[in-house]
């Protein structure tokens, strides 16, 4: 079935006062006519009149002029320069999703429309302030990428620009955020920013008469550097995942000592004690909410244990150590949730497939699936500051975004962060080609047609991208081509030393590449010569995730910039998906009561039941925000 989808009209999302020509003066159009006349005009001057130009623009930016004043002469400018230093001429449409950021609102551009272009465009417009801007990406190799894309632009216009180190000293940070713009990742904006409270907590308060005695005395007051200079402007690429699905856990600071855990043995005897549990006697087990619960007897049983640890070491009751057992060994997969490298346990992202470098799960969990995989077990963590994704953003003074895949959460957008959705039109129609799904009944056959319809896309010379949901799947499937002998790249938090170099070759002839959801946002494949004339880049879907948006963003990597390309999903009732939210749906299928040909519908039904179950527990998130903060007015 192949789609095509012609350039649509200019589109919004929200409430209709926010985009009223009166509101906001000029409408985009007007604006667009305006700066592609004035870029005929800058055609005609050379490199360095074009840079005093933007000088000067700076200046007077910084002495006053509102930014709203020079929205056209901004947009002019890095149009032109972007031309002579990139190559690279933003269309008109890029100029619109441009619009769109500086007005505050979500630009939905679809995949391979050039929004590491768009994004220049606003970043220098608010650069002109000197005040700070921050682009914020969903991991540190697309902003690293972005960085290194736009600066030879905003420098050549005399706006600087940095990449944020992630875990690295103050002052480092600090001569990052100096700098106009600033390229990083969304949680290390957060992070940042609650290292900054909790420096500003340690501060002792003044006592009254100090500053008058100080001043007196000539006494210089103690530093204490703060990273930020404030929450000004956030430019957000793939802003669904930072601000979405992201949302569902806050941000959160912890410290913990060094060395193994003094209290080991009591995670070894938890993780011992329940392999003499019963499941459904002694604790029910919930998949799709990833929750284990003891029962009465199961209770009961634990307290008849309890003499047999040592009770003056328990940091909280011994049927907790009992539970975090349970979970680890029930719902944490190893090379799903996390992997062992190094003999630690690091966490994997689930939104992005990308290691958690530095994070561990609280309340002792941790510690218990260092105890299932055998490992020297860490002491706990404690948390020291937290703040939801949700009310850090809404701190900004200014805040926009970009993503192809913003409609489908546009009420939440709105809802949440008071951000309407603009979808932005395609500068070229899509040829995007998806093929029906395909439905196995069960894993291994999945794979086997999997690995089957890889071998006769090759033959073709087409380049294939599988998308995999686990680094488990990515191994399993690699292993079988190495059987099959079918060259191939694999790309997942294991292996992600060679990122850019995989991404590169993924669209040349007869290429194959397995890859987690590392490769499912921001990256761009660059199709090989001839490959356009065989039918471009085929991706194939292994199975759903448990938000639509995840599996478009997939399919995007193929039929880009109005290239051909097609897709495919492969699904069985034992995936992830449905072995969490509906397992009964397998039994069904085995007996005949669901036929799978005809069961598609069933996977869209229990994907979209995930998706409002994430929803609910952001909303829990938000509410958390507005207890706590009720609580500091009760007891201020």
């Amino acid at each position: 079935m192949r789609r095509q989808y012609a350039p649509a009209p200019f589109l919004s999302y929200g409430i209709e006062k926010v985009f009223s020509s009166s509101d906001r003066g000029p409408c985009d159009q007007e604006r667009l006519a305006t700066i592609n006349q004035l870029g005929i005009k800058l055609e005609q001057i050379d490199s360095a009149t074009l840079r005093s130009l933007s000088l000067r623009l700076r200046d007077q930016v910084r002495a006053g002029r509102p930014l709203e004043e020079v929205i056209e002469e901004s947009f002019a400018i890095v149009r032109e320069m972007s031309r002579r230093i990139l190559g690279l001429y933003p269309y008109d449409v890029q100029i619109l999703g441009g619009l769109a950021l500086v007005r505050g609102t979500i630009a939905e551009m679809a995949t391979g429309e050039g929004k590491t272009l768009v994004q220049l465009l606003p970043a220098y417009h608010f650069g002109l302030t000197g005040n700070g801007v921050h682009v914020a990406t969903a991991n540190s190799y697309l902003a690293e990428r972005d960085q290194k894309f736009g600066q030879p632009v905003l420098e050549a216009l005399g706006i600087s620009s940095a990449m944020l180190p992630e875990r690295a000293p103050t002052h480092l940070k600090i001569a990052a955020y100096a700098a106009d713009v600033t390229y990083g990742t969304g949680s290390e904006f957060g992070f940042d920013y609650l290292r900054d409270q909790l420096s500003l907590m340690s501060r002792p308060k003044r006592q009254p008469g100090e500053t008058v005695w100080r001043d007196m005395l000539d006494r210089q007051e103690h530093s204490f550097p703060l990273a930020q200079r404030g929450l000004r402007v956030a430019i957000i690429d793939e802003a669904d995942s930072i601000l979405i699905d992201e949302a569902v856990t806050p941000l959160l600071i912890s410290g913990r000592s060094a060395g193994e855990n003094p209290d080991s043995s009591l995670f070894e005897a938890a993780r011992d004690f329940i392999a003499k549990l019963e499941p459904d006697v002694d604790y029910q087990f919930d998949p799709a909410a990833r929750q284990v619960h003891l029962t009465e007897k199961g209770h009961e049983r634990i307290y008849q244990s309890i003499n047999n640890i040592d009770r003056t070491q328990l940091k909280r009751p011994w049927g907790k150590y009992v539970e975090n057992a349970l979970r680890a060994e029930l719902t944490m997969v190893r090379d799903r949730q996390y992997l062992v490298r190094d003999k630690a346990v690091l966490i994997i992202d689930e939104f992005t497939g990308r290691v958690k470098e530095g994070s561990s799960w609280r309340e002792g969990l941790h510690q218990a699936v260092e105890s299932k995989e055998r490992l020297p077990i860490t002491c706990e963590s404690e948390s020291q500051a937290s703040i939801s994704r949700q009310k850090f953003y809404r701190l900004y003074d200014h805040v926009s975004g970009m993503t192809g895949t913003a409609m489908q959460s546009a009420g939440e957008f709105w809802k949440v962060y008071r951000l309407p959705v603009v979808s932005i039109p395609r500068h070229k129609p899509c040829q995007e080609d998806i093929w029906p799904p395909r439905i196995f009944p069960n894993l291994d056959e999945k794979l086997t047609a999997i690995l089957s319809e890889i071998q006769r896309l090759q033959q073709t010379g087409r380049p294939v991208l599988v998308g995999t949901r686990s680094i488990e799947t990515s191994e399993n499937l690699a292993a079988r081509l190495v059987e099959a002998k079918i060259p191939h790249r694999l790309l997942n938090a294991n292996r992600d030393k060679d990122e850019a170099a995989i991404i590169a070759e993924a669209g040349q002839r007869g290429s194959v590449t397995i890859a987690t959801n590392m490769a499912g946002r921001g990256t761009h494949i660059d199709l090989g010569e001839g490959v356009e004339e065989l039918g471009g880049l085929h991706v194939i879907v292994s199975e759903l995730d448990e938000s639509k948006r995840v599996d478009d963003q997939l399919f995007g990597r193929a039929a880009r910039q109005g290239k051909p390309g097609s897709g495919q999903a492969f699904l069985s009732p034992e995936d992830h998906l449905i072995t969490k939210y509906e397992p009964e749906f397998k039994q069904l299928a085995d007996s005949g009561s669901i036929k799978l040909e005809n069961s598609h519908r069933h996977f869209v039904r229990i994907q979209l039941t995930a998706e409002t179950l994430a929803y609910q527990s952001r909303l829990a998130v938000m509410e958390q925000d507005k207890w706590k903060d009720e609580t500091k007015l009760r007891l201020s």
